[in-house]
Parts: structure tokens; sequence; C-alpha cells
């Protein structure tokens, strides 16, 4: 599939966002962040007050499973640009970076549903066309962390510090033993000049590995999460999201954004890395 042709995109991105924050027609406001290392796992915490202002879908919400929620018709003032006959790129309301943005299909499709290639060509378009470095992620399913029903994905600014999938070493295979990773994840590298069709067949091959660890764990769950950069992909799989807190894929890499510092003590009164292991599967299971 040929690469989308999107000149300029991360300035006319960031005019986007800078332009409805000032106007506040979306949340943004500079968060206090932490970073902490936890039995060799490192944890961003963000305390961002826009989160008390998302919404979160029930888990039986009508437009978990059919037409709704703000993607359908998005607001023409949140899309920076159409990524081909598929997709489109917003400027996301409740934002914890700058920018932050989503990537919804145009019609209506299920987050339960596995990446395709229109997906992944959407997303890493936007990956390569961005000049800073960028994380894209994808919560497939309510069990990975995912806050509405309609198919989309999203890319923010990379953190500074690394990131736990950065330390794959194999662009042929499959790394699954990342030192102090306490959960399952499938992690390859992607070579310089991979393309879409490239990272889709990576993401297949991960995504087969978490099917089976899911199937074999014998929980019931069929939800994951995707983490990609431009050098990596990694494919989580999830048991449950559930808990006083949450996590989405951002989550499962250390990055964790919350409302406020009673959510973040609730980190250190059950256990970082613990509730990680509770969010994912046991790496020794």
């Amino acid at each position: 599939m040929e690469p989308l042709h999107l000149p300029n995109l991360e300035e006319r991105t960031l005019a986007r966002f800078d332009e409805l924050a000032k106007q506040e027609k979306i949340f943004y406001e500079e968060a206090v962040s932490e970073l902490i290392t936890v039995d060799g796992f490192d944890f961003q915490f963000i305390i961002a007050g826009t989160l008390n202002k998302k919404p979160i879908l029930a888990a039986n919400a009508p437009s978990r499973s059919k037409a709704g929620g703000p993607f359908v018709n998005p607001n023409p003032e949140e899309i920076v640009t159409d990524l081909g006959a598929n997709h489109r790129l917003l400027v996301n309301k409740y934002g914890i970076f700058r920018p932050m943005t989503v990537i919804p299909t145009k019609h209506y499709a299920l987050q339960t549903d596995d990446l395709d290639l229109s997906d992944v060509n959407a997303a890493w378009s936007v990956l390569k066309a961005f000049q800073s470095p960028s994380l894209f992620i994808y919560n497939c399913g309510i069990n990975a962390g995912s806050s509405q029903g309609h198919k989309h994905t999203q890319v923010f600014p990379l953190p500074t510090h690394q990131l736990w999938p950065s330390k794959a070493t194999s662009h042929d295979d499959i790394s699954t033993g990342i030192e102090h990773v306490p959960f399952k994840h499938f992690v390859i590298r992607l070579p310089s000049d991979a393309d879409a069709n490239t990272v889709f067949n990576s993401y297949l091959r991960l995504l087969d590995a978490s099917r089976e660890v899911l199937a074999k764990s014998g929980e019931g769950s069929r939800d994951y999460n995707v983490a990609m950069t431009a050098e990596w992909i990694a494919v989580i799989p999830r048991r449950t999201s559930e808990g006083p807190y949450g996590a989405n894929a951002a989550g499962m890499l250390g990055i964790i954004y919350l409302p406020d510092q009673q959510e973040r003590d609730k980190w250190s009164q059950l256990g970082y890395t613990k509730q990680l292991v509770a969010f994912g599967i046991p790496v020794d299971a």
C-alpha cells in the first residue's frame, strides 16, 4: 500500500491544536510529570486535570456496538486532514500531550476489531510525516483500556525517557523476555526502510503470539494493546482494565496519566508492577 502524502503535517497539527486550546474548544494544560523506577521498570506519572472532563463509555453503552460517539460526525474544527479514503486525523479534545491526536475510521467500525492494512497505513504515514519522534497506540477492546467503541488509534509525542520495547534487538525474532517487564509482551524492531506492508506483517506475527497466550490463559479475553514507534512495534495481551484505575497501551508502557494526586497515590498503595501484571498476563505464566 502506498504511503499517504502529508506535507507539513506536524506544523499543521500543532497550529490547529494550539488554536483550539487557546480558544478553549479543546481541553489541554501542561501537566505535572514524575519519572520513577520500580523493580527496574520505568514509570512516568502524569497528573492532568483535563482527564476529569473526559467521558469514558460504560461497557454496555450503545456506541460500543453500533454507530455513535464523537467520531461519527466529528467537529470540523477538530479535523486536521483526511488520511486517505478511510480515516481522518483529529486533534484529541482531551489532550495530555502537545499535540495529542486521534485517527478514527470515517465509517463506524468496532474498537474490538483487529487493525487492517488501511489502519496501519494511516498511522504509519502520520508517524513518518511527523518530524518529532512520536508514539502510536491502539487499545483493542474494553480490557485493553479503550474509552470509545468507535475504532480509533492515537498518535502523540514520544517521551524523552527510554520505553522498554526499544530494548528489543531483533528485526526478525520476536522479543518476549525484555528485562524487568513483568507481563507477557511481544516486540519486534522495524527496519529503517519499513513501509506499511512491513509493519502490518510484523503486527500480524505479534498478534498471533498474543492470541495464543490469551487462549492458553483461560481468561476468556481477546483484547490487547498495540504500541509502535518508527523503530519498533509491540503487542501486549490484556486480561482486564478494571481496578481503582485503568491502563491503556500507554499505561502498559509505563506512561500513566491520571486526573489527580489521589489516583496517583493508589499506584503506591496497591503496587506498581503488581498492578500492571494484573492488567496483563504474568511473564512467567
